[in-house]
């Protein structure tokens, strides 16, 4: 039987700039168009995150960044309203500043 090692063995021949290119290739391939969140949606935001910021529950946030979906828990400190973000903070003092229009999901 003969044994292949499939693209092992191209690799080889490649030249950093092709491998470079094909990972940058792979990487926009992998991007998400931004979602687009409804009215009715972002008013159920806006009372989950005003509930948190009176009782300091920790909420998780999955949001949009750069063509990605990430994932943030934390509790809300405050909204800033000129800016239109939140600013969160989890239990290793890291901070999260997440625009309000680019939230998915808060749990």
């Amino acid at each position: 039987m003969n044994r292949d090692r499939g693209t092992i063995k191209w690799t080889a021949m490649m030249l950093p700039e092709h491998v470079a290119m094909l990972r940058d290739l792979e990487y926009r391939q992998r991007k998400q168009p931004k979602p687009e969140v409804d009215l009715q949606q972002l008013e159920e935001y806006e009372f989950i995150i005003a509930e948190s910021l009176e009782y300091q529950n920790d909420l998780t946030f999955k949001y949009w960044k750069n063509g990605f979906y990430e994932k943030f828990t934390g509790r809300v400190q405050f909204v800033d309203p000129v800016t239109k973000r939140l600013h969160v903070i989890n239990d290793q003092d890291e901070i999260e500043y997440i625009p309000i229009e680019n939230i998915t999901s808060i749990i």
